[in-house]
């Protein structure tokens, strides 16, 4: 650690923790539009989570009666949070994780810094987390605790005479086991520092060491997967398990595998995210093996399991590899040198800043009245519909949009898939709906903005007569590339 005769007096107040969580708290209700009740809006794939938590609080079967392609664990979080008291329990949730996170990351970059440059070094993660920020309540977010621990405990064991112990090792286990059944490609920022660590145990021969760690962190996943497991088993039996097993990790590798179009400009940027990311804890670094290696090997992890995904929630996972990047600048001692490294990690980071604050000023500011039209409108159809025919409305081709308005109202679509086109990436997910026999839902949701079958259509049309329809925000659709049509329709089927 640094040897800084300017200290800062904040960090060992008893109040620290809680001005963390204030500072927390201020920044989800500022940026998680999703469950901000500053905001009128329920979320896009947060919708479709949220949905899934409510499924799971009816008594619903997870991935049998409804489907979506992420781990249990994170559903479970949001059915929690709506059991609690709905959005403004999850802000609070999100807060706590935050909080959390942030205290982890603190205690890393203690070890090398202390005064001004720990200040500058936990501002510079938070505004980390702020670019990668998409409208909040996604895996991402709620994985950095768990994926910030093991890091914790990495950097202690190197810095002080305290070793990782095997309670903390079944911790770990226990962390990389909550990741999997959130999303599990969010475990590779501490994959590279645990594999490093193994390692270490055989390179010096410690085999005694290596086989009872490595048998707690089993036991910690262990302890993980069969609860989940169990859970399951009881709901559905072996089918529950399968369709469990197969949503939350088969259906990520076909989905993997499935080559989303996206611009140049979200290729360029990644690419030179990451080259600048790892140039500077190349630079930093190239002396401290300890260091370097294990980041090196994160970030190849990561590299390797997102394919070609570039969206920018995806590199929140990142984070805590921006974080160990960081704390070795030394922003007293090498202060010109290591204030260049610095900005040149943030420079790749200001075109994804374009996002979130971009939300806060249309979502917030300039389109609020818009979106509170929307929910009104589709609230008005709602309350023409018989409360005994509000559980069987089909989603057709609004998926997370109409998702997020089902569960303003406090409603589940009937249609097992949330995200309709999701069907056609996962080949068996496909193979599996096309084998289920037609069911005539007594309402049809359908958008003219989105896509749609013509064949669909001639059904819709021979079985059904419209009965509602409103005008969706044209600056919402425009913005999420859907069109200029807006129109949203409620079928009717003919009995």
């Amino acid at each position: 650690m640094e040897n800084n005769k300017h200290h800062i007096a904040i960090f060992s107040k008893g109040y620290y923790p809680l001005l963390l969580f204030l500072v927390s708290f201020v920044f989800v209700t500022l940026f998680s539009r999703s469950t901000s009740f500053l905001y009128y809006y329920e979320g896009f794939d947060a919708a479709i989570f949220k949905q899934m938590g409510l499924a799971f609080l009816r008594g619903k079967t997870l991935y049998v009666d409804y489907f979506d392609n992420k781990g249990c664990i994170l559903y479970f979080i949001q059915a929690l949070g709506l059991f609690l008291g709905g959005n403004f329990a999850i802000l609070l949730m999100q807060a706590l994780s935050l909080t959390i996170t942030l205290s982890l990351w603190d205690k890393i970059i203690a070890f090398y810094r202390e005064g001004r440059s720990r200040l500058i070094c936990l501002a510079l993660a938070l505004f980390f987390v702020l670019c990668f920020y998409d409208g909040g309540d996604l895996s991402e977010e709620w994985s950095l605790p768990f994926a910030s621990y093991p890091i914790y405990l990495y950097f202690r064991s190197l810095n002080t005479k305290k070793e990782i112990n095997k309670w903390e090792m079944l911790a770990i286990g226990m962390c990389f086991g909550i990741i999997a059944f959130i999303r599990i490609n969010n475990a590779s920022a501490f994959l590279g520092f645990v594999i490093y660590l193994f390692a270490t145990f055989l390179l010096n021969k410690d085999f005694k060491k290596f086989i009872i760690n490595a048998l707690f962190v089993l036991l910690g996943i262990a302890l993980i997967t069969g609860g989940c497991v169990l859970y399951f088993y009881l709901k559905a039996g072996n089918h529950g398990v399968n369709e469990m097993f197969y949503g939350t990790f088969l259906s990520y590798f076909e989905y993997f595998d499935y080559q989303i179009p996206q611009t140049l400009y979200h290729y360029v940027f990644y690419i030179l995210f990451i080259a600048v990311c790892i140039s500077v804890i190349c630079i930093n670094n190239y002396k401290n093996k300890d260091v370097l290696i294990p980041t090196l090997i994160s970030y190849a992890i990561f590299i390797g399991t997102s394919g070609n995904r570039c969206f920018t929630h995806y590199l929140m996972a990142t984070t805590p590899l921006l974080v160990v990047g960081l704390m070795t600048l030394d922003f007293e001692k090498h202060r010109k040198i290591h204030l260049v490294l610095a900005l040149l990690t943030v420079m790749p980071l200001l075109s994804y800043l374009a996002r979130p604050i971009g939300f806060f000023f249309n979502d917030l500011i300039l389109q609020k009245e818009r979106f509170k039209t929307s929910y009104s409108e589709f609230h008005r159809c709602i309350e023409g519909i018989p409360e005994t025919e509000r559980d069987s409305i089909y989603n057709y081709n609004l998926s997370g949009i109409g998702a997020g308005m089902m569960q303003h109202e406090g409603l589940l679509q009937c249609n097992r898939v949330f995200f309709s086109p999701l069907a056609f990436h996962l080949p068996g997910l496909k193979k599996e709906e096309a084998a289920k026999p037609l069911t005539l839902p007594k309402w049809i949701m359908i958008a003219s903005h989105e896509e749609y079958d013509e064949n669909d259509l001639l059904f819709i049309a021979e079985n059904y007569e419209m009965k509602y329809q409103f005008d969706h925000n044209a600056q919402y659709v425009k913005r999420l590339n859907m069109g200029e049509s807006h129109t949203v329709y409620f079928y009717c089927r003919k009995d």
